[in-house]
């Protein structure tokens, strides 16, 4: 598959909140911003937001991943992140809340690795300040998936974070008959997913099962650092998160590292302490 990358509109905003790290000229001069941003991934348009971080740059820089449909976004990360002085950029899988195309889980693969591809074009790191050597992935939920499936296509993506993820040829590809018509029951829920249903989402996950099975490619975390951050609900098995962080420990020299935030799915009590566990570990490993 071949991806063209092409950016329609910038509109720019400006705040001029202080970075405490940066001389008062490149606060004047570099103010934190953001733009939309229309990508194509396969000729196919979606919608993003980079939200710009102060300063000169280049900025190491954070695609946030969300999850299955997409109601959380974590953009409160998005902005406390950009306060850490980095680059976040927010973007709609193909078929999801507006975007063009029909939704699927390798579709939406292969939008990570256009979105990518896109900032780290020189002409594209340049003019959005991102280094693009320096790029790091956040997912949440199916996004977390979306996070690791990212690091294993782009060798050169420096770090993940993965917030309580899924691995879609473990979590949505069960024999338990019950739990396999509840997924198909919530796929037919997402109205926000365009030509997705129980049935799609069942017929993908018997087509291409294995291949969305992380655990079968965990080798391929090489040395690069990721962070796990279960919150043991009852939406993603804590021991499948359990299952993918130990395969990738088999690797010699890994550095796999798991920070356990008891909350629901979408850690609603610990929002801050997500946030600051993120920025201690990324500001550690990864810019």
């Amino acid at each position: 598959m071949s991806y063209r990358y092409v950016l329609v509109s910038l509109l720019l905003s400006v705040s001029f909140c202080v970075h405490a790290k940066l001389e008062p000229a490149q606060v004047e001069a570099y103010p934190k911003n953001s733009a939309e941003v229309t990508l194509l991934s396969d000729g196919q348009r979606l919608p993003a937001i980079y939200y710009g971080a102060q300063g000169k740059g280049p900025h190491p820089t954070i695609i946030l991943l969300h999850g299955y449909p997409g109601n959380e976004k974590n953009l409160d990360v998005a902005q406390g992140m950009r306060d850490a002085g980095w680059n976040v950029i927010f973007f709609h899988y193909r078929g999801a809340w507006g975007a063009e195309g029909d939704f699927s889980f390798t579709g939406s693969e292969q939008d990570v690795t256009a979105v990518t591809k896109f900032f780290q074009q020189p002409k594209n790191a340049e003019k959005f300040k991102i280094n693009p050597n320096k790029i790091s992935y956040i997912g949440h939920s199916m996004g977390g998936h979306m996070a690791v499936a990212g690091l294993f296509d782009n060798p050169e993506v420096a770090c993940g974070v993965v917030y309580d993820g899924a691995n879609i040829g473990v979590t949505f590809k069960s024999d338990d008959e019950k739990v396999k018509n509840m997924w198909a029951a919530y796929a037919d829920s997402l109205f926000m997913l365009r030509g997705w249903s129980g049935e799609v989402a069942t017929r993908e996950l018997a087509k291409r099962g294995e291949q969305l099975d992380l655990t079968t490619r965990a080798h391929e975390i090489g040395i690069r650092p990721i962070l796990f951050i279960p919150a043991d609900s009852d939406v993603i098995p804590i021991a499948e998160i359990n299952a993918l962080a130990n395969a990738m420990r088999q690797v010699k020299g890994n550095n796999v590292n798991y920070r356990l935030i008891k909350d629901d799915h979408s850690f609603n009590n610990n929002r801050s302490k997500l946030l600051k566990v993120t920025e201690a570990f990324l500001n550690s490993n990864c810019r």
